[in-house]
């Protein structure tokens, strides 16, 4: 048989990473046994699975590469197809191992994955080949929500990608890029490129988790220097499948959930794939291939023309019990496939390249014969399209230039459009300015009627107005820069305001503003106040005074008129007593003068009296300054009063408060131990039973899940020896299917207690390491929820005296029951979930007869589960019911005793009250000290209402 012709299997690799520090801090065990000197892995205590290699968690990624993938690297350059697929649940060190997140800065690590390696040793092997003229394309794509992405080209670049199937079956990417390498750079460069625009998120399990599945192809193409009609065309697909996933495991929500969705999706149609090429029973043949995208870009892979290694990542942790049992049947499966890879050559390119040969000859030979020159006609198109080529790419650059000129165009129209409005509003608020002040100026003025002083006030006003006019005229020629300007203080103002703003604000600042503006504005209320009255009464006295003054003063004048007639009169009548003519001007003179005196003694009096108003309320001023001394005095002499009485009151209240507190806590030492000695007894008690139970609960899911086993072997021993007749047969399908029902309830009931089990080791676990951290720094223990210790070491917490090591080894212990009950239950939900049975379980129903009866018990067995599921939920929504009425009364119950809590309070303070006003009456008050204590308890609101 040629070599092209051989049936080669899928190759398989198994690879288990160490355990994670986040298992390793939940207590988790190691649930998988490497058996030394063979290709084989122990599964629990007795489930083996045998692949081609297997690597522990000791193996370095070097030791994977040259035992595994070499010599699949040695075959492409023979021609065949390679491919590497790694598979495994999510967190298992798929894409570690891969090195799907290699770069240029990891290039001296040695533990880079796959991938790099893969790259560096085609390049050596390359220089090997000299005989040859080798030439290396790569691609990159990812599987995205069931999308294929080219990851090579960039975003908004991106055509549909179609998948297409050629004449002769082989799998054609259509719209993919496949990309010229020249040397191991440049490879690298791309899978960066593709590595920094595929798509990962965080998730519960794994915070770099791939969300989609990963192909980097090499196409390595081969021409002999020799033969250049020999050509070898091969490619290597290296996947990085996305992790399988579940979503109680991961938290996933939104387009996480989505994600994981199609990830299993196309996981189980690579699955269903698997198990159809493996099955030898397959009549029909029929593959699913086309299910998904996935499985129809490794149609070559699986079954085809290909070699194909398959490393499957499991975790060791028990924890993930369950996921490393499916990829270890997942690749029992998958070893089972056979492929035939044949050597990839070139026929047609050769043939044809042989009749373009042929033609040129004969070109050249007819030229010849008709005696032309040789034309090179069948250059031209290339060069037409080359020149093409290259003025498309001209163009394309000219036209990127002037988009991004376009751009920083419109960029700036729109800075400046901005601002030219902001100038012109500057401008109109300056141009009103001026046109206002140009009025002001323009303004004519009736120089006739000015003074020369007014003339020159008015002078000065108009200088100053055009001066204004100047300086206005001048800030209007200045407003662009002015702006610039303000535009830069503007961002710094904005710096300092988001610096400012973020400083953070402690609730206790911002309530002590809130505090100080409130006494500011109830400051600003009794300013005003205050205001009011001192207008009010400066109102009501400066006129009367005012006009006093005015009264005196025109009193004093008339006074001096008066006096000064007078002495003329009694000049002229000096006069006259020396002239005898003059008796009768004398006498009305002397009658004036009378007059006169008479009414000087009249405004004499009224001078007087004014006088005496004026002094009185001058004498009045100062007997009201003289009170509101004395008044500020008393005030601040009860101030001081008080607060003596008040220390005097509060040393004595602390002083027995003091003895108060300390009698009390002598006596509740005492009483606070006996309560958690007692405390502590019952919480030890209630996690004892809570221990009990669930030990019990493990212990009897585990024997209903071997009783039920037993019960299915029994049962199918004994159909193995009945006859097939009718007689018995729906007693003998209705005992089957009720076996096997009970089986699949079984196993259903087990898990939950081993998921509680789990749970309970995980925070045992975690209190574990909170107690050797807290034995190396030498520190007292912190509580930890769902503590687990003996009576006599929850004493001795309690007297302060902590026994860590005995609290350690306790852990120790318990964490190690809970281990071997996990490994015990999971071994018996191995056993139970066996692949072999599940696949043979149907065989025993060959007849319709046996299918209707056993429907029809399934029938049955529905609707009495629905009628018992109703009256459960029944029950339960009166019992929500009950639970409702029993919230409202302790409602009411607590409303209740808010309210005689209320009351009680206001009984308190009254009481209160009765005794100052009791101690009150020891200290006799003088009048003034009652009316100022009256003036501010009931405020100077009526006071203020009786003045205004």
């Amino acid at each position: 048989m040629l070599e092209e012709e051989k049936v080669i299997p899928v190759r398989v690799a198994l690879r288990c990473r160490p355990l994670v520090p986040k298992e390793i801090r939940e207590g988790c065990q190691e649930c998988l046994t490497f058996v030394p000197g063979t290709p084989q892995v122990i599964l629990g205590k007795d489930k083996p699975f045998t692949y081609d290699y297997v690597f522990d968690p000791c193996t370095e990624q070097e030791e994977v590469f040259n035992t595994a993938v070499v010599p699949l690297i040695d075959g492409v350059f023979k021609g065949y197809n390679a491919t590497v697929l790694a598979y495994g649940q999510t967190g298992s060190g798929k894409t570690y191992s891969m090195g799907g997140t290699y770069t240029s800065a990891q290039e001296n690590d040695l533990n880079v994955g796959v991938i790099p390696r893969v790259i560096e040793m085609l390049f050596r092997v390359m220089k090997e080949h000299a005989d040859s003229v080798v030439t290396l394309k790569v691609s990159y794509l990812e599987i995205y929500n069931e999308e294929i992405i080219d990851l090579l080209v960039p975003s908004h670049d991106k055509s549909p990608i179609n998948i297409r199937e050629d004449p002769k079956g082989d799998i054609k990417i259509v719209g993919l890029i496949e990309k010229v390498i020249t040397d191991a750079v440049e490879m690298v460069s791309s899978l960066e490129q593709g590595n920094s625009v595929r798509t990962v998120a965080a998730t519960a399990m794994n915070s770099q988790s791939s969300r989609s599945h990963a192909i980097f192809t090499i196409i390595v193409e081969q021409r002999k220097k020799s033969d250049k009609n020999e050509v070898l065309q091969s490619k290597l697909h290296l996947v990085d499948l996305a992790g399988s996933e579940r979503q109680k495991k991961t938290k996933a929500q939104g387009n996480r959930l989505k994600e994981g969705i199609n990830i299993n999706r196309g996981l189980l149609s690579l699955g269903n794939v698997i198990s159809a090429l493996g099955d030898e029973n397959n009549r029909t043949g029929f593959i699913p291939y086309r299910d998904s995208k996935l499985t129809r870009l490794l149609q070559d892979s699986l079954g085809g023309n290909s070699h194909t290694l398959m490393i499957a990542c499991v975790s060791p942790a028990d924890s993930n019990f369950e996921e490393t049992l499916n990829t270890l049947r997942y690749a029992d499966r998958a070893r089972k496939i056979k492929n035939k890879p044949v050597v990839n050559h070139d026929p047609q390119a050769a043939e044809l390249q042989c009749l373009k040969q042929k033609v040129q000859e004969l070109q050249v030979l007819l030229v010849q014969a008709h005696g032309g020159t040789i034309q090179l006609g069948n250059r031209t198109p290339n060069c037409k399209s080359q020149e093409a080529a290259m003025e498309v790419s001209r163009m394309e650059q000219e036209n990127q230039k002037l988009r991004k000129a376009l751009h920083d165009a419109v960029s700036h129209h729109t800075q400046m459009c901005e601002r030219v409005i902001v100038t012109e509003q500057t401008n109109e608020k300056l141009r009103n300015k001026l046109d206002e002040l140009r009025h002001h100026a323009g303004c004519k003025l009736d120089l006739q009627h000015l003074t020369e002083g007014e003339m020159n006030e008015q002078i000065d006003i108009l200088c100053q107005l055009q001066q204004s006019i100047i300086n206005l005229e001048k800030e209007s020629a200045e407003a662009p820069e002015i702006e610039e300007d303000g535009e830069v203080n503007s961002d710094d103002n904005d710096s300092v305001r988001d610096k400012r703003e973020s400083d953070p604000f402690t609730t206790q600042n911002a309530l002590r503003q809130a505090q100080l503006s409130k006494e500011l504005m109830e400051l600003d209320k009794v300013l005003v106040l205050k205001e009011q009255l001192a207008r009010k009464m400066s109102q009501s006295d400066e006129p009367m005074y005012s006009q006093y003054q005015v009264n005196i003063q025109n009193l004093e004048a008339e006074v001096t008129a008066l006096q000064k007639e007078k002495e003329e009169l009694v000049s002229l009548l000096q006069n006259a007593k020396k002239d005898t003519n003059t008796a009768k001007v004398s006498e009305r003179r002397r009658m004036r003068l009378q007059e006169l005196e008479t009414e000087i003694l009249q405004l004499k009096k009224k001078v007087v009296e004014q006088s005496k108003v004026v002094k009185q309320k001058e004498n009045a001023t100062r007997t009201v300054d003289k009170l509101n001394h004395d008044i500020q005095t008393l005030k601040v002499q009860r101030v001081q009063l008080m607060r003596q009485l008040k220390e005097e009151s509060e040393k004595t209240r602390q002083w027995k408060a003091q003895r108060e507190r300390e009698v009390l806590q002598l006596k509740a030492q005492d009483r606070k131990r006996r309560y958690e000695l007692v405390k502590l007894e019952r919480e030890y008690q209630q996690q004892s039973n809570v221990l009990r139970r669930k030990t019990e609960e493990a212990a009897a899911a585990h024997k209903r899940l071997r009783d039920a086993l037993q019960r299915q072997k029994d049962a199918s021993s004994k159909r193995k020896d009945q006859n097939r007749g009718m007689e018995g047969m729906a007693v003998r399908v209705k005992t089957w299917l009720s076996n096997e029902l009970e089986v699949q309830v079984s196993i259903e009931a087990a898990r939950r207690p081993l998921n509680s089990l789990m749970d309970d080791r995980k925070l045992l676990a975690q209190e574990l390491a909170s107690l050797k951290e807290k034995k190396e720094a030498k520190l007292p223990p912190s509580k930890l929820p769902r503590r687990s210790f003996t009576l006599t070491e929850l004493i001795e917490s309690v007297e302060d005296n902590p026994s860590l090591d005995k609290h350690i080894e306790s852990l120790e212990s318990e964490i190690e029951l809970r281990s071997a009950q996990i490994a015990d239950l999971q071994q018996k939900l191995m056993d139970a979930a066996n692949e072999e049975k599940q696949k043979n379980c149907w065989e025993s129903m060959t007849t319709m007869s046996e299918v209707k009866c056993g429907v029809k018990w399934l029938m049955g067995e529905l609707v009495s589960c629905k009628v018992s599921h109703s009256q459960l939920e029944n029950e339960i929504e009166q019992a929500k019911m009950d639970i409702a009425e029993i919230q409202k009364s302790l409602l009411e119950e607590q409303r209740l005793r808010v309210e005689l809590e209320t009351e009680q309070q206001q009984q308190l303070l009254e009481w209160g009250q009765r005794h100052q006003e009791k101690v009150s009456q020891h200290f006799p008050r003088t009048r003034l000290t009652f009316h100022m204590e009256l003036f501010e308890n009931v405020g100077g609101r009526t006071f203020l209402a009786l003045v205004g």
